[in-house]
Order: structure tokens, then C-alpha cells, then sequence
């Protein structure tokens, strides 16, 4: 008998060493709250082009860039001459793309190449390495491909580091 009298205050002293603990869970939470809050939503940039797209799309620290073709300036088809003009005004486009988010391609860490003839994957390397400094070139995946807008011989999108200013 004399140990129930006892467990009304074990039990409030249970539940007072409870709380701190509910306390921190509520500090918690709040600080979740604030880094939801603090994410930021991607940032799309459209295209100049008269097509459905965004040339990039800003999410967190990295500009994606969609993918670029060696298209005329404008957008109707691609220049004349083959694998070597078109990557060189794919490239053209790419450092605008680029230089319009205040980068340049040594920002670039990630390439995906497009090749409708993949007999041309040596003419495009060529000039592909004339673009980047030796030692320093992004990662990559080449692969071929059935067919590609316009016509094209080569598309290549890329991934910049663009870091997001700190709050």
C-alpha cells in the first residue's frame, strides 16, 4: 500500500523527464521546417528557340543545360558541313548558354553526346577536346542515336556547377 502512494509522484516525475525530450523533438522539427522553407524551387530559363523547352533549368548548386544541337541562329535547321561545323556551333550556343549564368565550360562536370552516325565519334572528338582543358574533362556518355532534331548529326547536354549564393 504504502508503494501506490508512490506512483503518482514516479509517474509526474516520469512525465516531467519526458518533456525535455518532447522539447527537442519540437526543435527538431522546426528546424526541418526551416529547411524546407529554405529550399529553393528549380529555376527555368525558356528557350529563344520556337520550341517547347527550357534551355536550362537551375536546381539547387547545378545549371542543367537541355540538350544542344549545331542549330543556325534561327533554330531552323543546322549548319551546313557535317559533323565538324555542327559540333562547333553546338559549342557556339553552349558557352552563350553558358556565359548568359555568368559560367564558362570549365564549370561544366557532365556531357551526354548524342551521335546520329557514330562512325563520326572520332571527327567529334577532336574538336569536342579543342573546347576543354586537357586533364579537366567533364565526365561523359557518347552513344548513337536513331535520328535527332532537325537533323542533326550531334546533341550534347550538359551539367555546370553554379553554385546558389548563401542566405
Amino acid at each position: 500500500m504504502r508503494d501506490l502512494k508512490k506512483l503518482p509522484l514516479l509517474t509526474l516525475l516520469f512525465l516531467m523527464s519526458c518533456n525535455p525530450g518532447q522539447k527537442e523533438k519540437n526543435n527538431d522539427q522546426k528546424t526541418m521546417n526551416d529547411l524546407v522553407r529554405e529550399k529553393q524551387a528549380p529555376v527555368f530559363t525558356p528557350s529563344e528557340l520556337p520550341y517547347p523547352f527550357s534551355s536550362t533549368v537551375q536546381v539547387g548548386d547545378i545549371l542543367y543545360l537541355s540538350g544542344e544541337i549545331g542549330v543556325t541562329d534561327n533554330g531552323m535547321g543546322v549548319v551546313p558541313g557535317g559533323i565538324v561545323p555542327e559540333t562547333q556551333q553546338m559549342f557556339k550556343r553552349i558557352k552563350a548558354t553558358l556565359a548568359g549564368h555568368g559560367l564558362g565550360l570549365e564549370d561544366v562536370f557532365k556531357c551526354t553526346v548524342m551521335l546520329a552516325d557514330m562512325s563520326e565519334w572520332q571527327d567529334f572528338n577532336e574538336v569536342y577536346a579543342d573546347y576543354f582543358e586537357a586533364g579537366r574533362y567533364p565526365t561523359r556518355s557518347a552513344m548513337g542515336v536513331g535520328g535527332l532534331a532537325l537533323g542533326a548529326r550531334v546533341e550534347m547536354e550538359c551539367w555546370a556547377y553554379n553554385p546558389s549564393p548563401k542566405k
